[in-house]
């Protein structure tokens, strides 16, 4: 029996959480963070200068992908290869279609439809040269809804359905780590330039990944602080430490939902919840709301995005006003995405068992879209309606106070108080969900195996991104400045170098594929 006990222990393998490339990613990610509170403004003038320059010589690359993600995946979908099932061809789904969905959308941008579903509207209602140099203010709304659509539609989706499926195909198929430059390695080989380009890949893709859903948290907390002193009218002595709280409260639900046994039950629960929850709110609007014009909304914007899916992803307003307005929104938001697809990938592949590349080509750039089509054409809509024969009022909170525009809408509706309660219960639900899928995925991403998601390696990914919101938010109150930008304007920037490794995986992709030959 006494040396049955020692072959057991033999076998198990003791989990090592301080691996060398969490080492590496973590003490990246912490000199960011101390950068961002010592000196935002600097840091903020970097990046820009450098966002500026990537722009200026390389944004019609970024413009491409989109387009070419779409196209990628529609020829896949329609091709033999769409009947390719990700695990094998008797593999199960884990989940059903719609949890799935549900998971892939609330992990990733269901954050942002609360904060920009309402605000983007009205900036390129103000701000986008084809509204801007628009003939009348009616042509000049309709073509901000269609911009502020493409900013949130199949472009994004197409994105992350790439990534997300050349990481589960490679992880099911190949057995590969979590971890996206050993996609490069498995399809390329090992010639002299794959190790150099897989290790820095890696690094890259984990401090990205983790400075991005940092500023994100860091965004939705401050939100989040602004509904709730709207609701119950917090004292000037509290009112700039709710962040703070909300942080804390935050960093509870997302540290003991990471290092649960049942954290994939629970991740399909809270994403089946957070969808049920949006789409009662969305209802709400629509029936209290003006109803007949968010109808007629719903309608003219899906034209209007029909109308521009395809020629708005070349659009390079070169001779316009505002030449260089597509470099600073629409680059910029290209690569924006560009960076959630490290820790994105990892995600969707961890929950597409079972799910066939047809499923990724089509179920996740149509069903979504059309939730955020109709969320747009309500409340982007309401908000454009005000902007351009109402009082102005929710625009002049879009200018100067984005975070309460949304609850600003509300309050124009019955039981404000309620609805205001159901936002700021979505806007937790939404950013828990998001930062431990992130836990979860740079958990993998930073194990020596790449593959588990150990509960105390998830535990700390969270602590620190919740040390880096925290940063973010202590440096805007103290100086003045907007470090929160700054640190998602570095999460951007490292996404510049990630394109090329972005377009690399998908040239792997390809040429394992074909040297593949699945039998379909």
């Amino acid at each position: 029996m006494q040396g049955e006990t020692v072959v057991k222990k033999s076998i198990v393998k003791k989990t090592k959480i301080f691996t060398p490339i969490f080492i590496i990613s973590a003490l990246i990610t912490a000199f960011f963070s101390i950068f961002s509170l010592i000196s935002p403004s600097t840091l903020a003038k970097i990046m820009t200068f450098i966002q500026s320059l990537f722009a200026t010589q390389y944004g019609w690359t970024a413009m491409l992908i989109p387009i070419l993600c779409m196209g990628f995946l529609v020829v896949l979908g329609i091709s033999k290869y769409g009947n390719i099932v990700i695990g094998g061809k008797d593999a199960k789904p884990d989940y059903n279609i719609f949890s799935w969905l549900a998971m892939l959308f609330t992990s990733s941008i269901g954050i942002g439809i609360i904060y920009f579903g309402v605000n983007e509207p009205l900036y390129a209602y103000y701000l986008a040269p084809s509204s801007t140099e628009a003939p009348n203010k009616m042509e000049a709304a309709r073509e901000a809804m269609g911009t502020a659509l493409y900013h949130w539609g199949v472009s994004v989706w197409a994105i992350f359905s790439v990534v997300g499926l050349v990481m589960a195909y490679f992880v099911s198929k190949h057995n590969t780590r979590y971890l996206p430059g050993d996609v490069i390695e498995k399809s390329f080989g090992r010639r002299k330039w794959v190790p150099a380009t897989k290790n820095t890949m890696n690094i890259l893709a984990i401090v990205c990944s983790a400075m991005t859903i940092a500023a994100t948290m860091g965004l939705g907390s401050v939100q989040i602080s602004t509904g709730m002193n709207q609701l119950i009218n917090i004292g000037s002595s509290l009112k700039g430490a709710l962040p703070y709280l909300v942080l804390i409260i935050l960093l509870i639900v997302c540290f003991f939902a990471s290092t649960t046994k049942k954290v994939g039950k629970g991740m399909q629960v809270l994403g089946d919840w957070n969808v049920y929850l949006a789409i009662l709110i969305l209802l709400f609007a629509i029936f209290f709301g003006p109803t007949r014009y968010i109808l007629n909304q719903v309608v003219q914007l899906l034209g209007t995005y029909i109308d521009q899916l395809i020629p708005r992803n070349f659009d390079m307003f070169l001779f316009s006003k505002d030449p260089t307005y597509s470099t600073t929104w629409d680059v910029a938001n290209n690569m924006w995405w560009i960076s959630w697809t490290p820790f994105m990938g990892v995600f969707i592949a961890s929950i597409s068992k079972g799910r066939t590349i047809r499923q990724f080509a089509f179920a996740t750039m149509t069903i979504p879209v059309l939730f955020m089509l109709v969320w747009h054409a309500a409340f982007g809509g309401i908000a454009l309606l005000d902007a351009v024969l109402g009082t102005g009022k929710i625009a002049k909170h879009a200018m100067e106070s984005p975070d309460m525009t949304f609850f600003a809408i509300l309050q124009t509706m019955p039981w404000p108080k309620l609805t205001s309660i159901a936002t700021i219960v979505l806007l937790i639900m939404f950013i828990s969900t998001t930062v431990t899928s992130a836990a979860l995925s740079l958990a993998r991403m930073t194990d020596v195996e790449g593959k588990e998601a150990a509960p105390v390696r998830s535990a700390v990914w969270v602590i620190l991104m919740t040390i880096i919101a925290l940063t973010g938010i202590f440096a805007t109150t103290l100086g003045g400045n907007d470090a929160l930008n700054a640190v998602k304007s570095l999460a951007t920037t490292l996404s510049y170098p990630y394109l090329f490794f972005f377009i690399l995986m998908i040239t792997a992709f390809m040429k394992q594929l074909m040297k593949d030959k699945p039998q379909i």
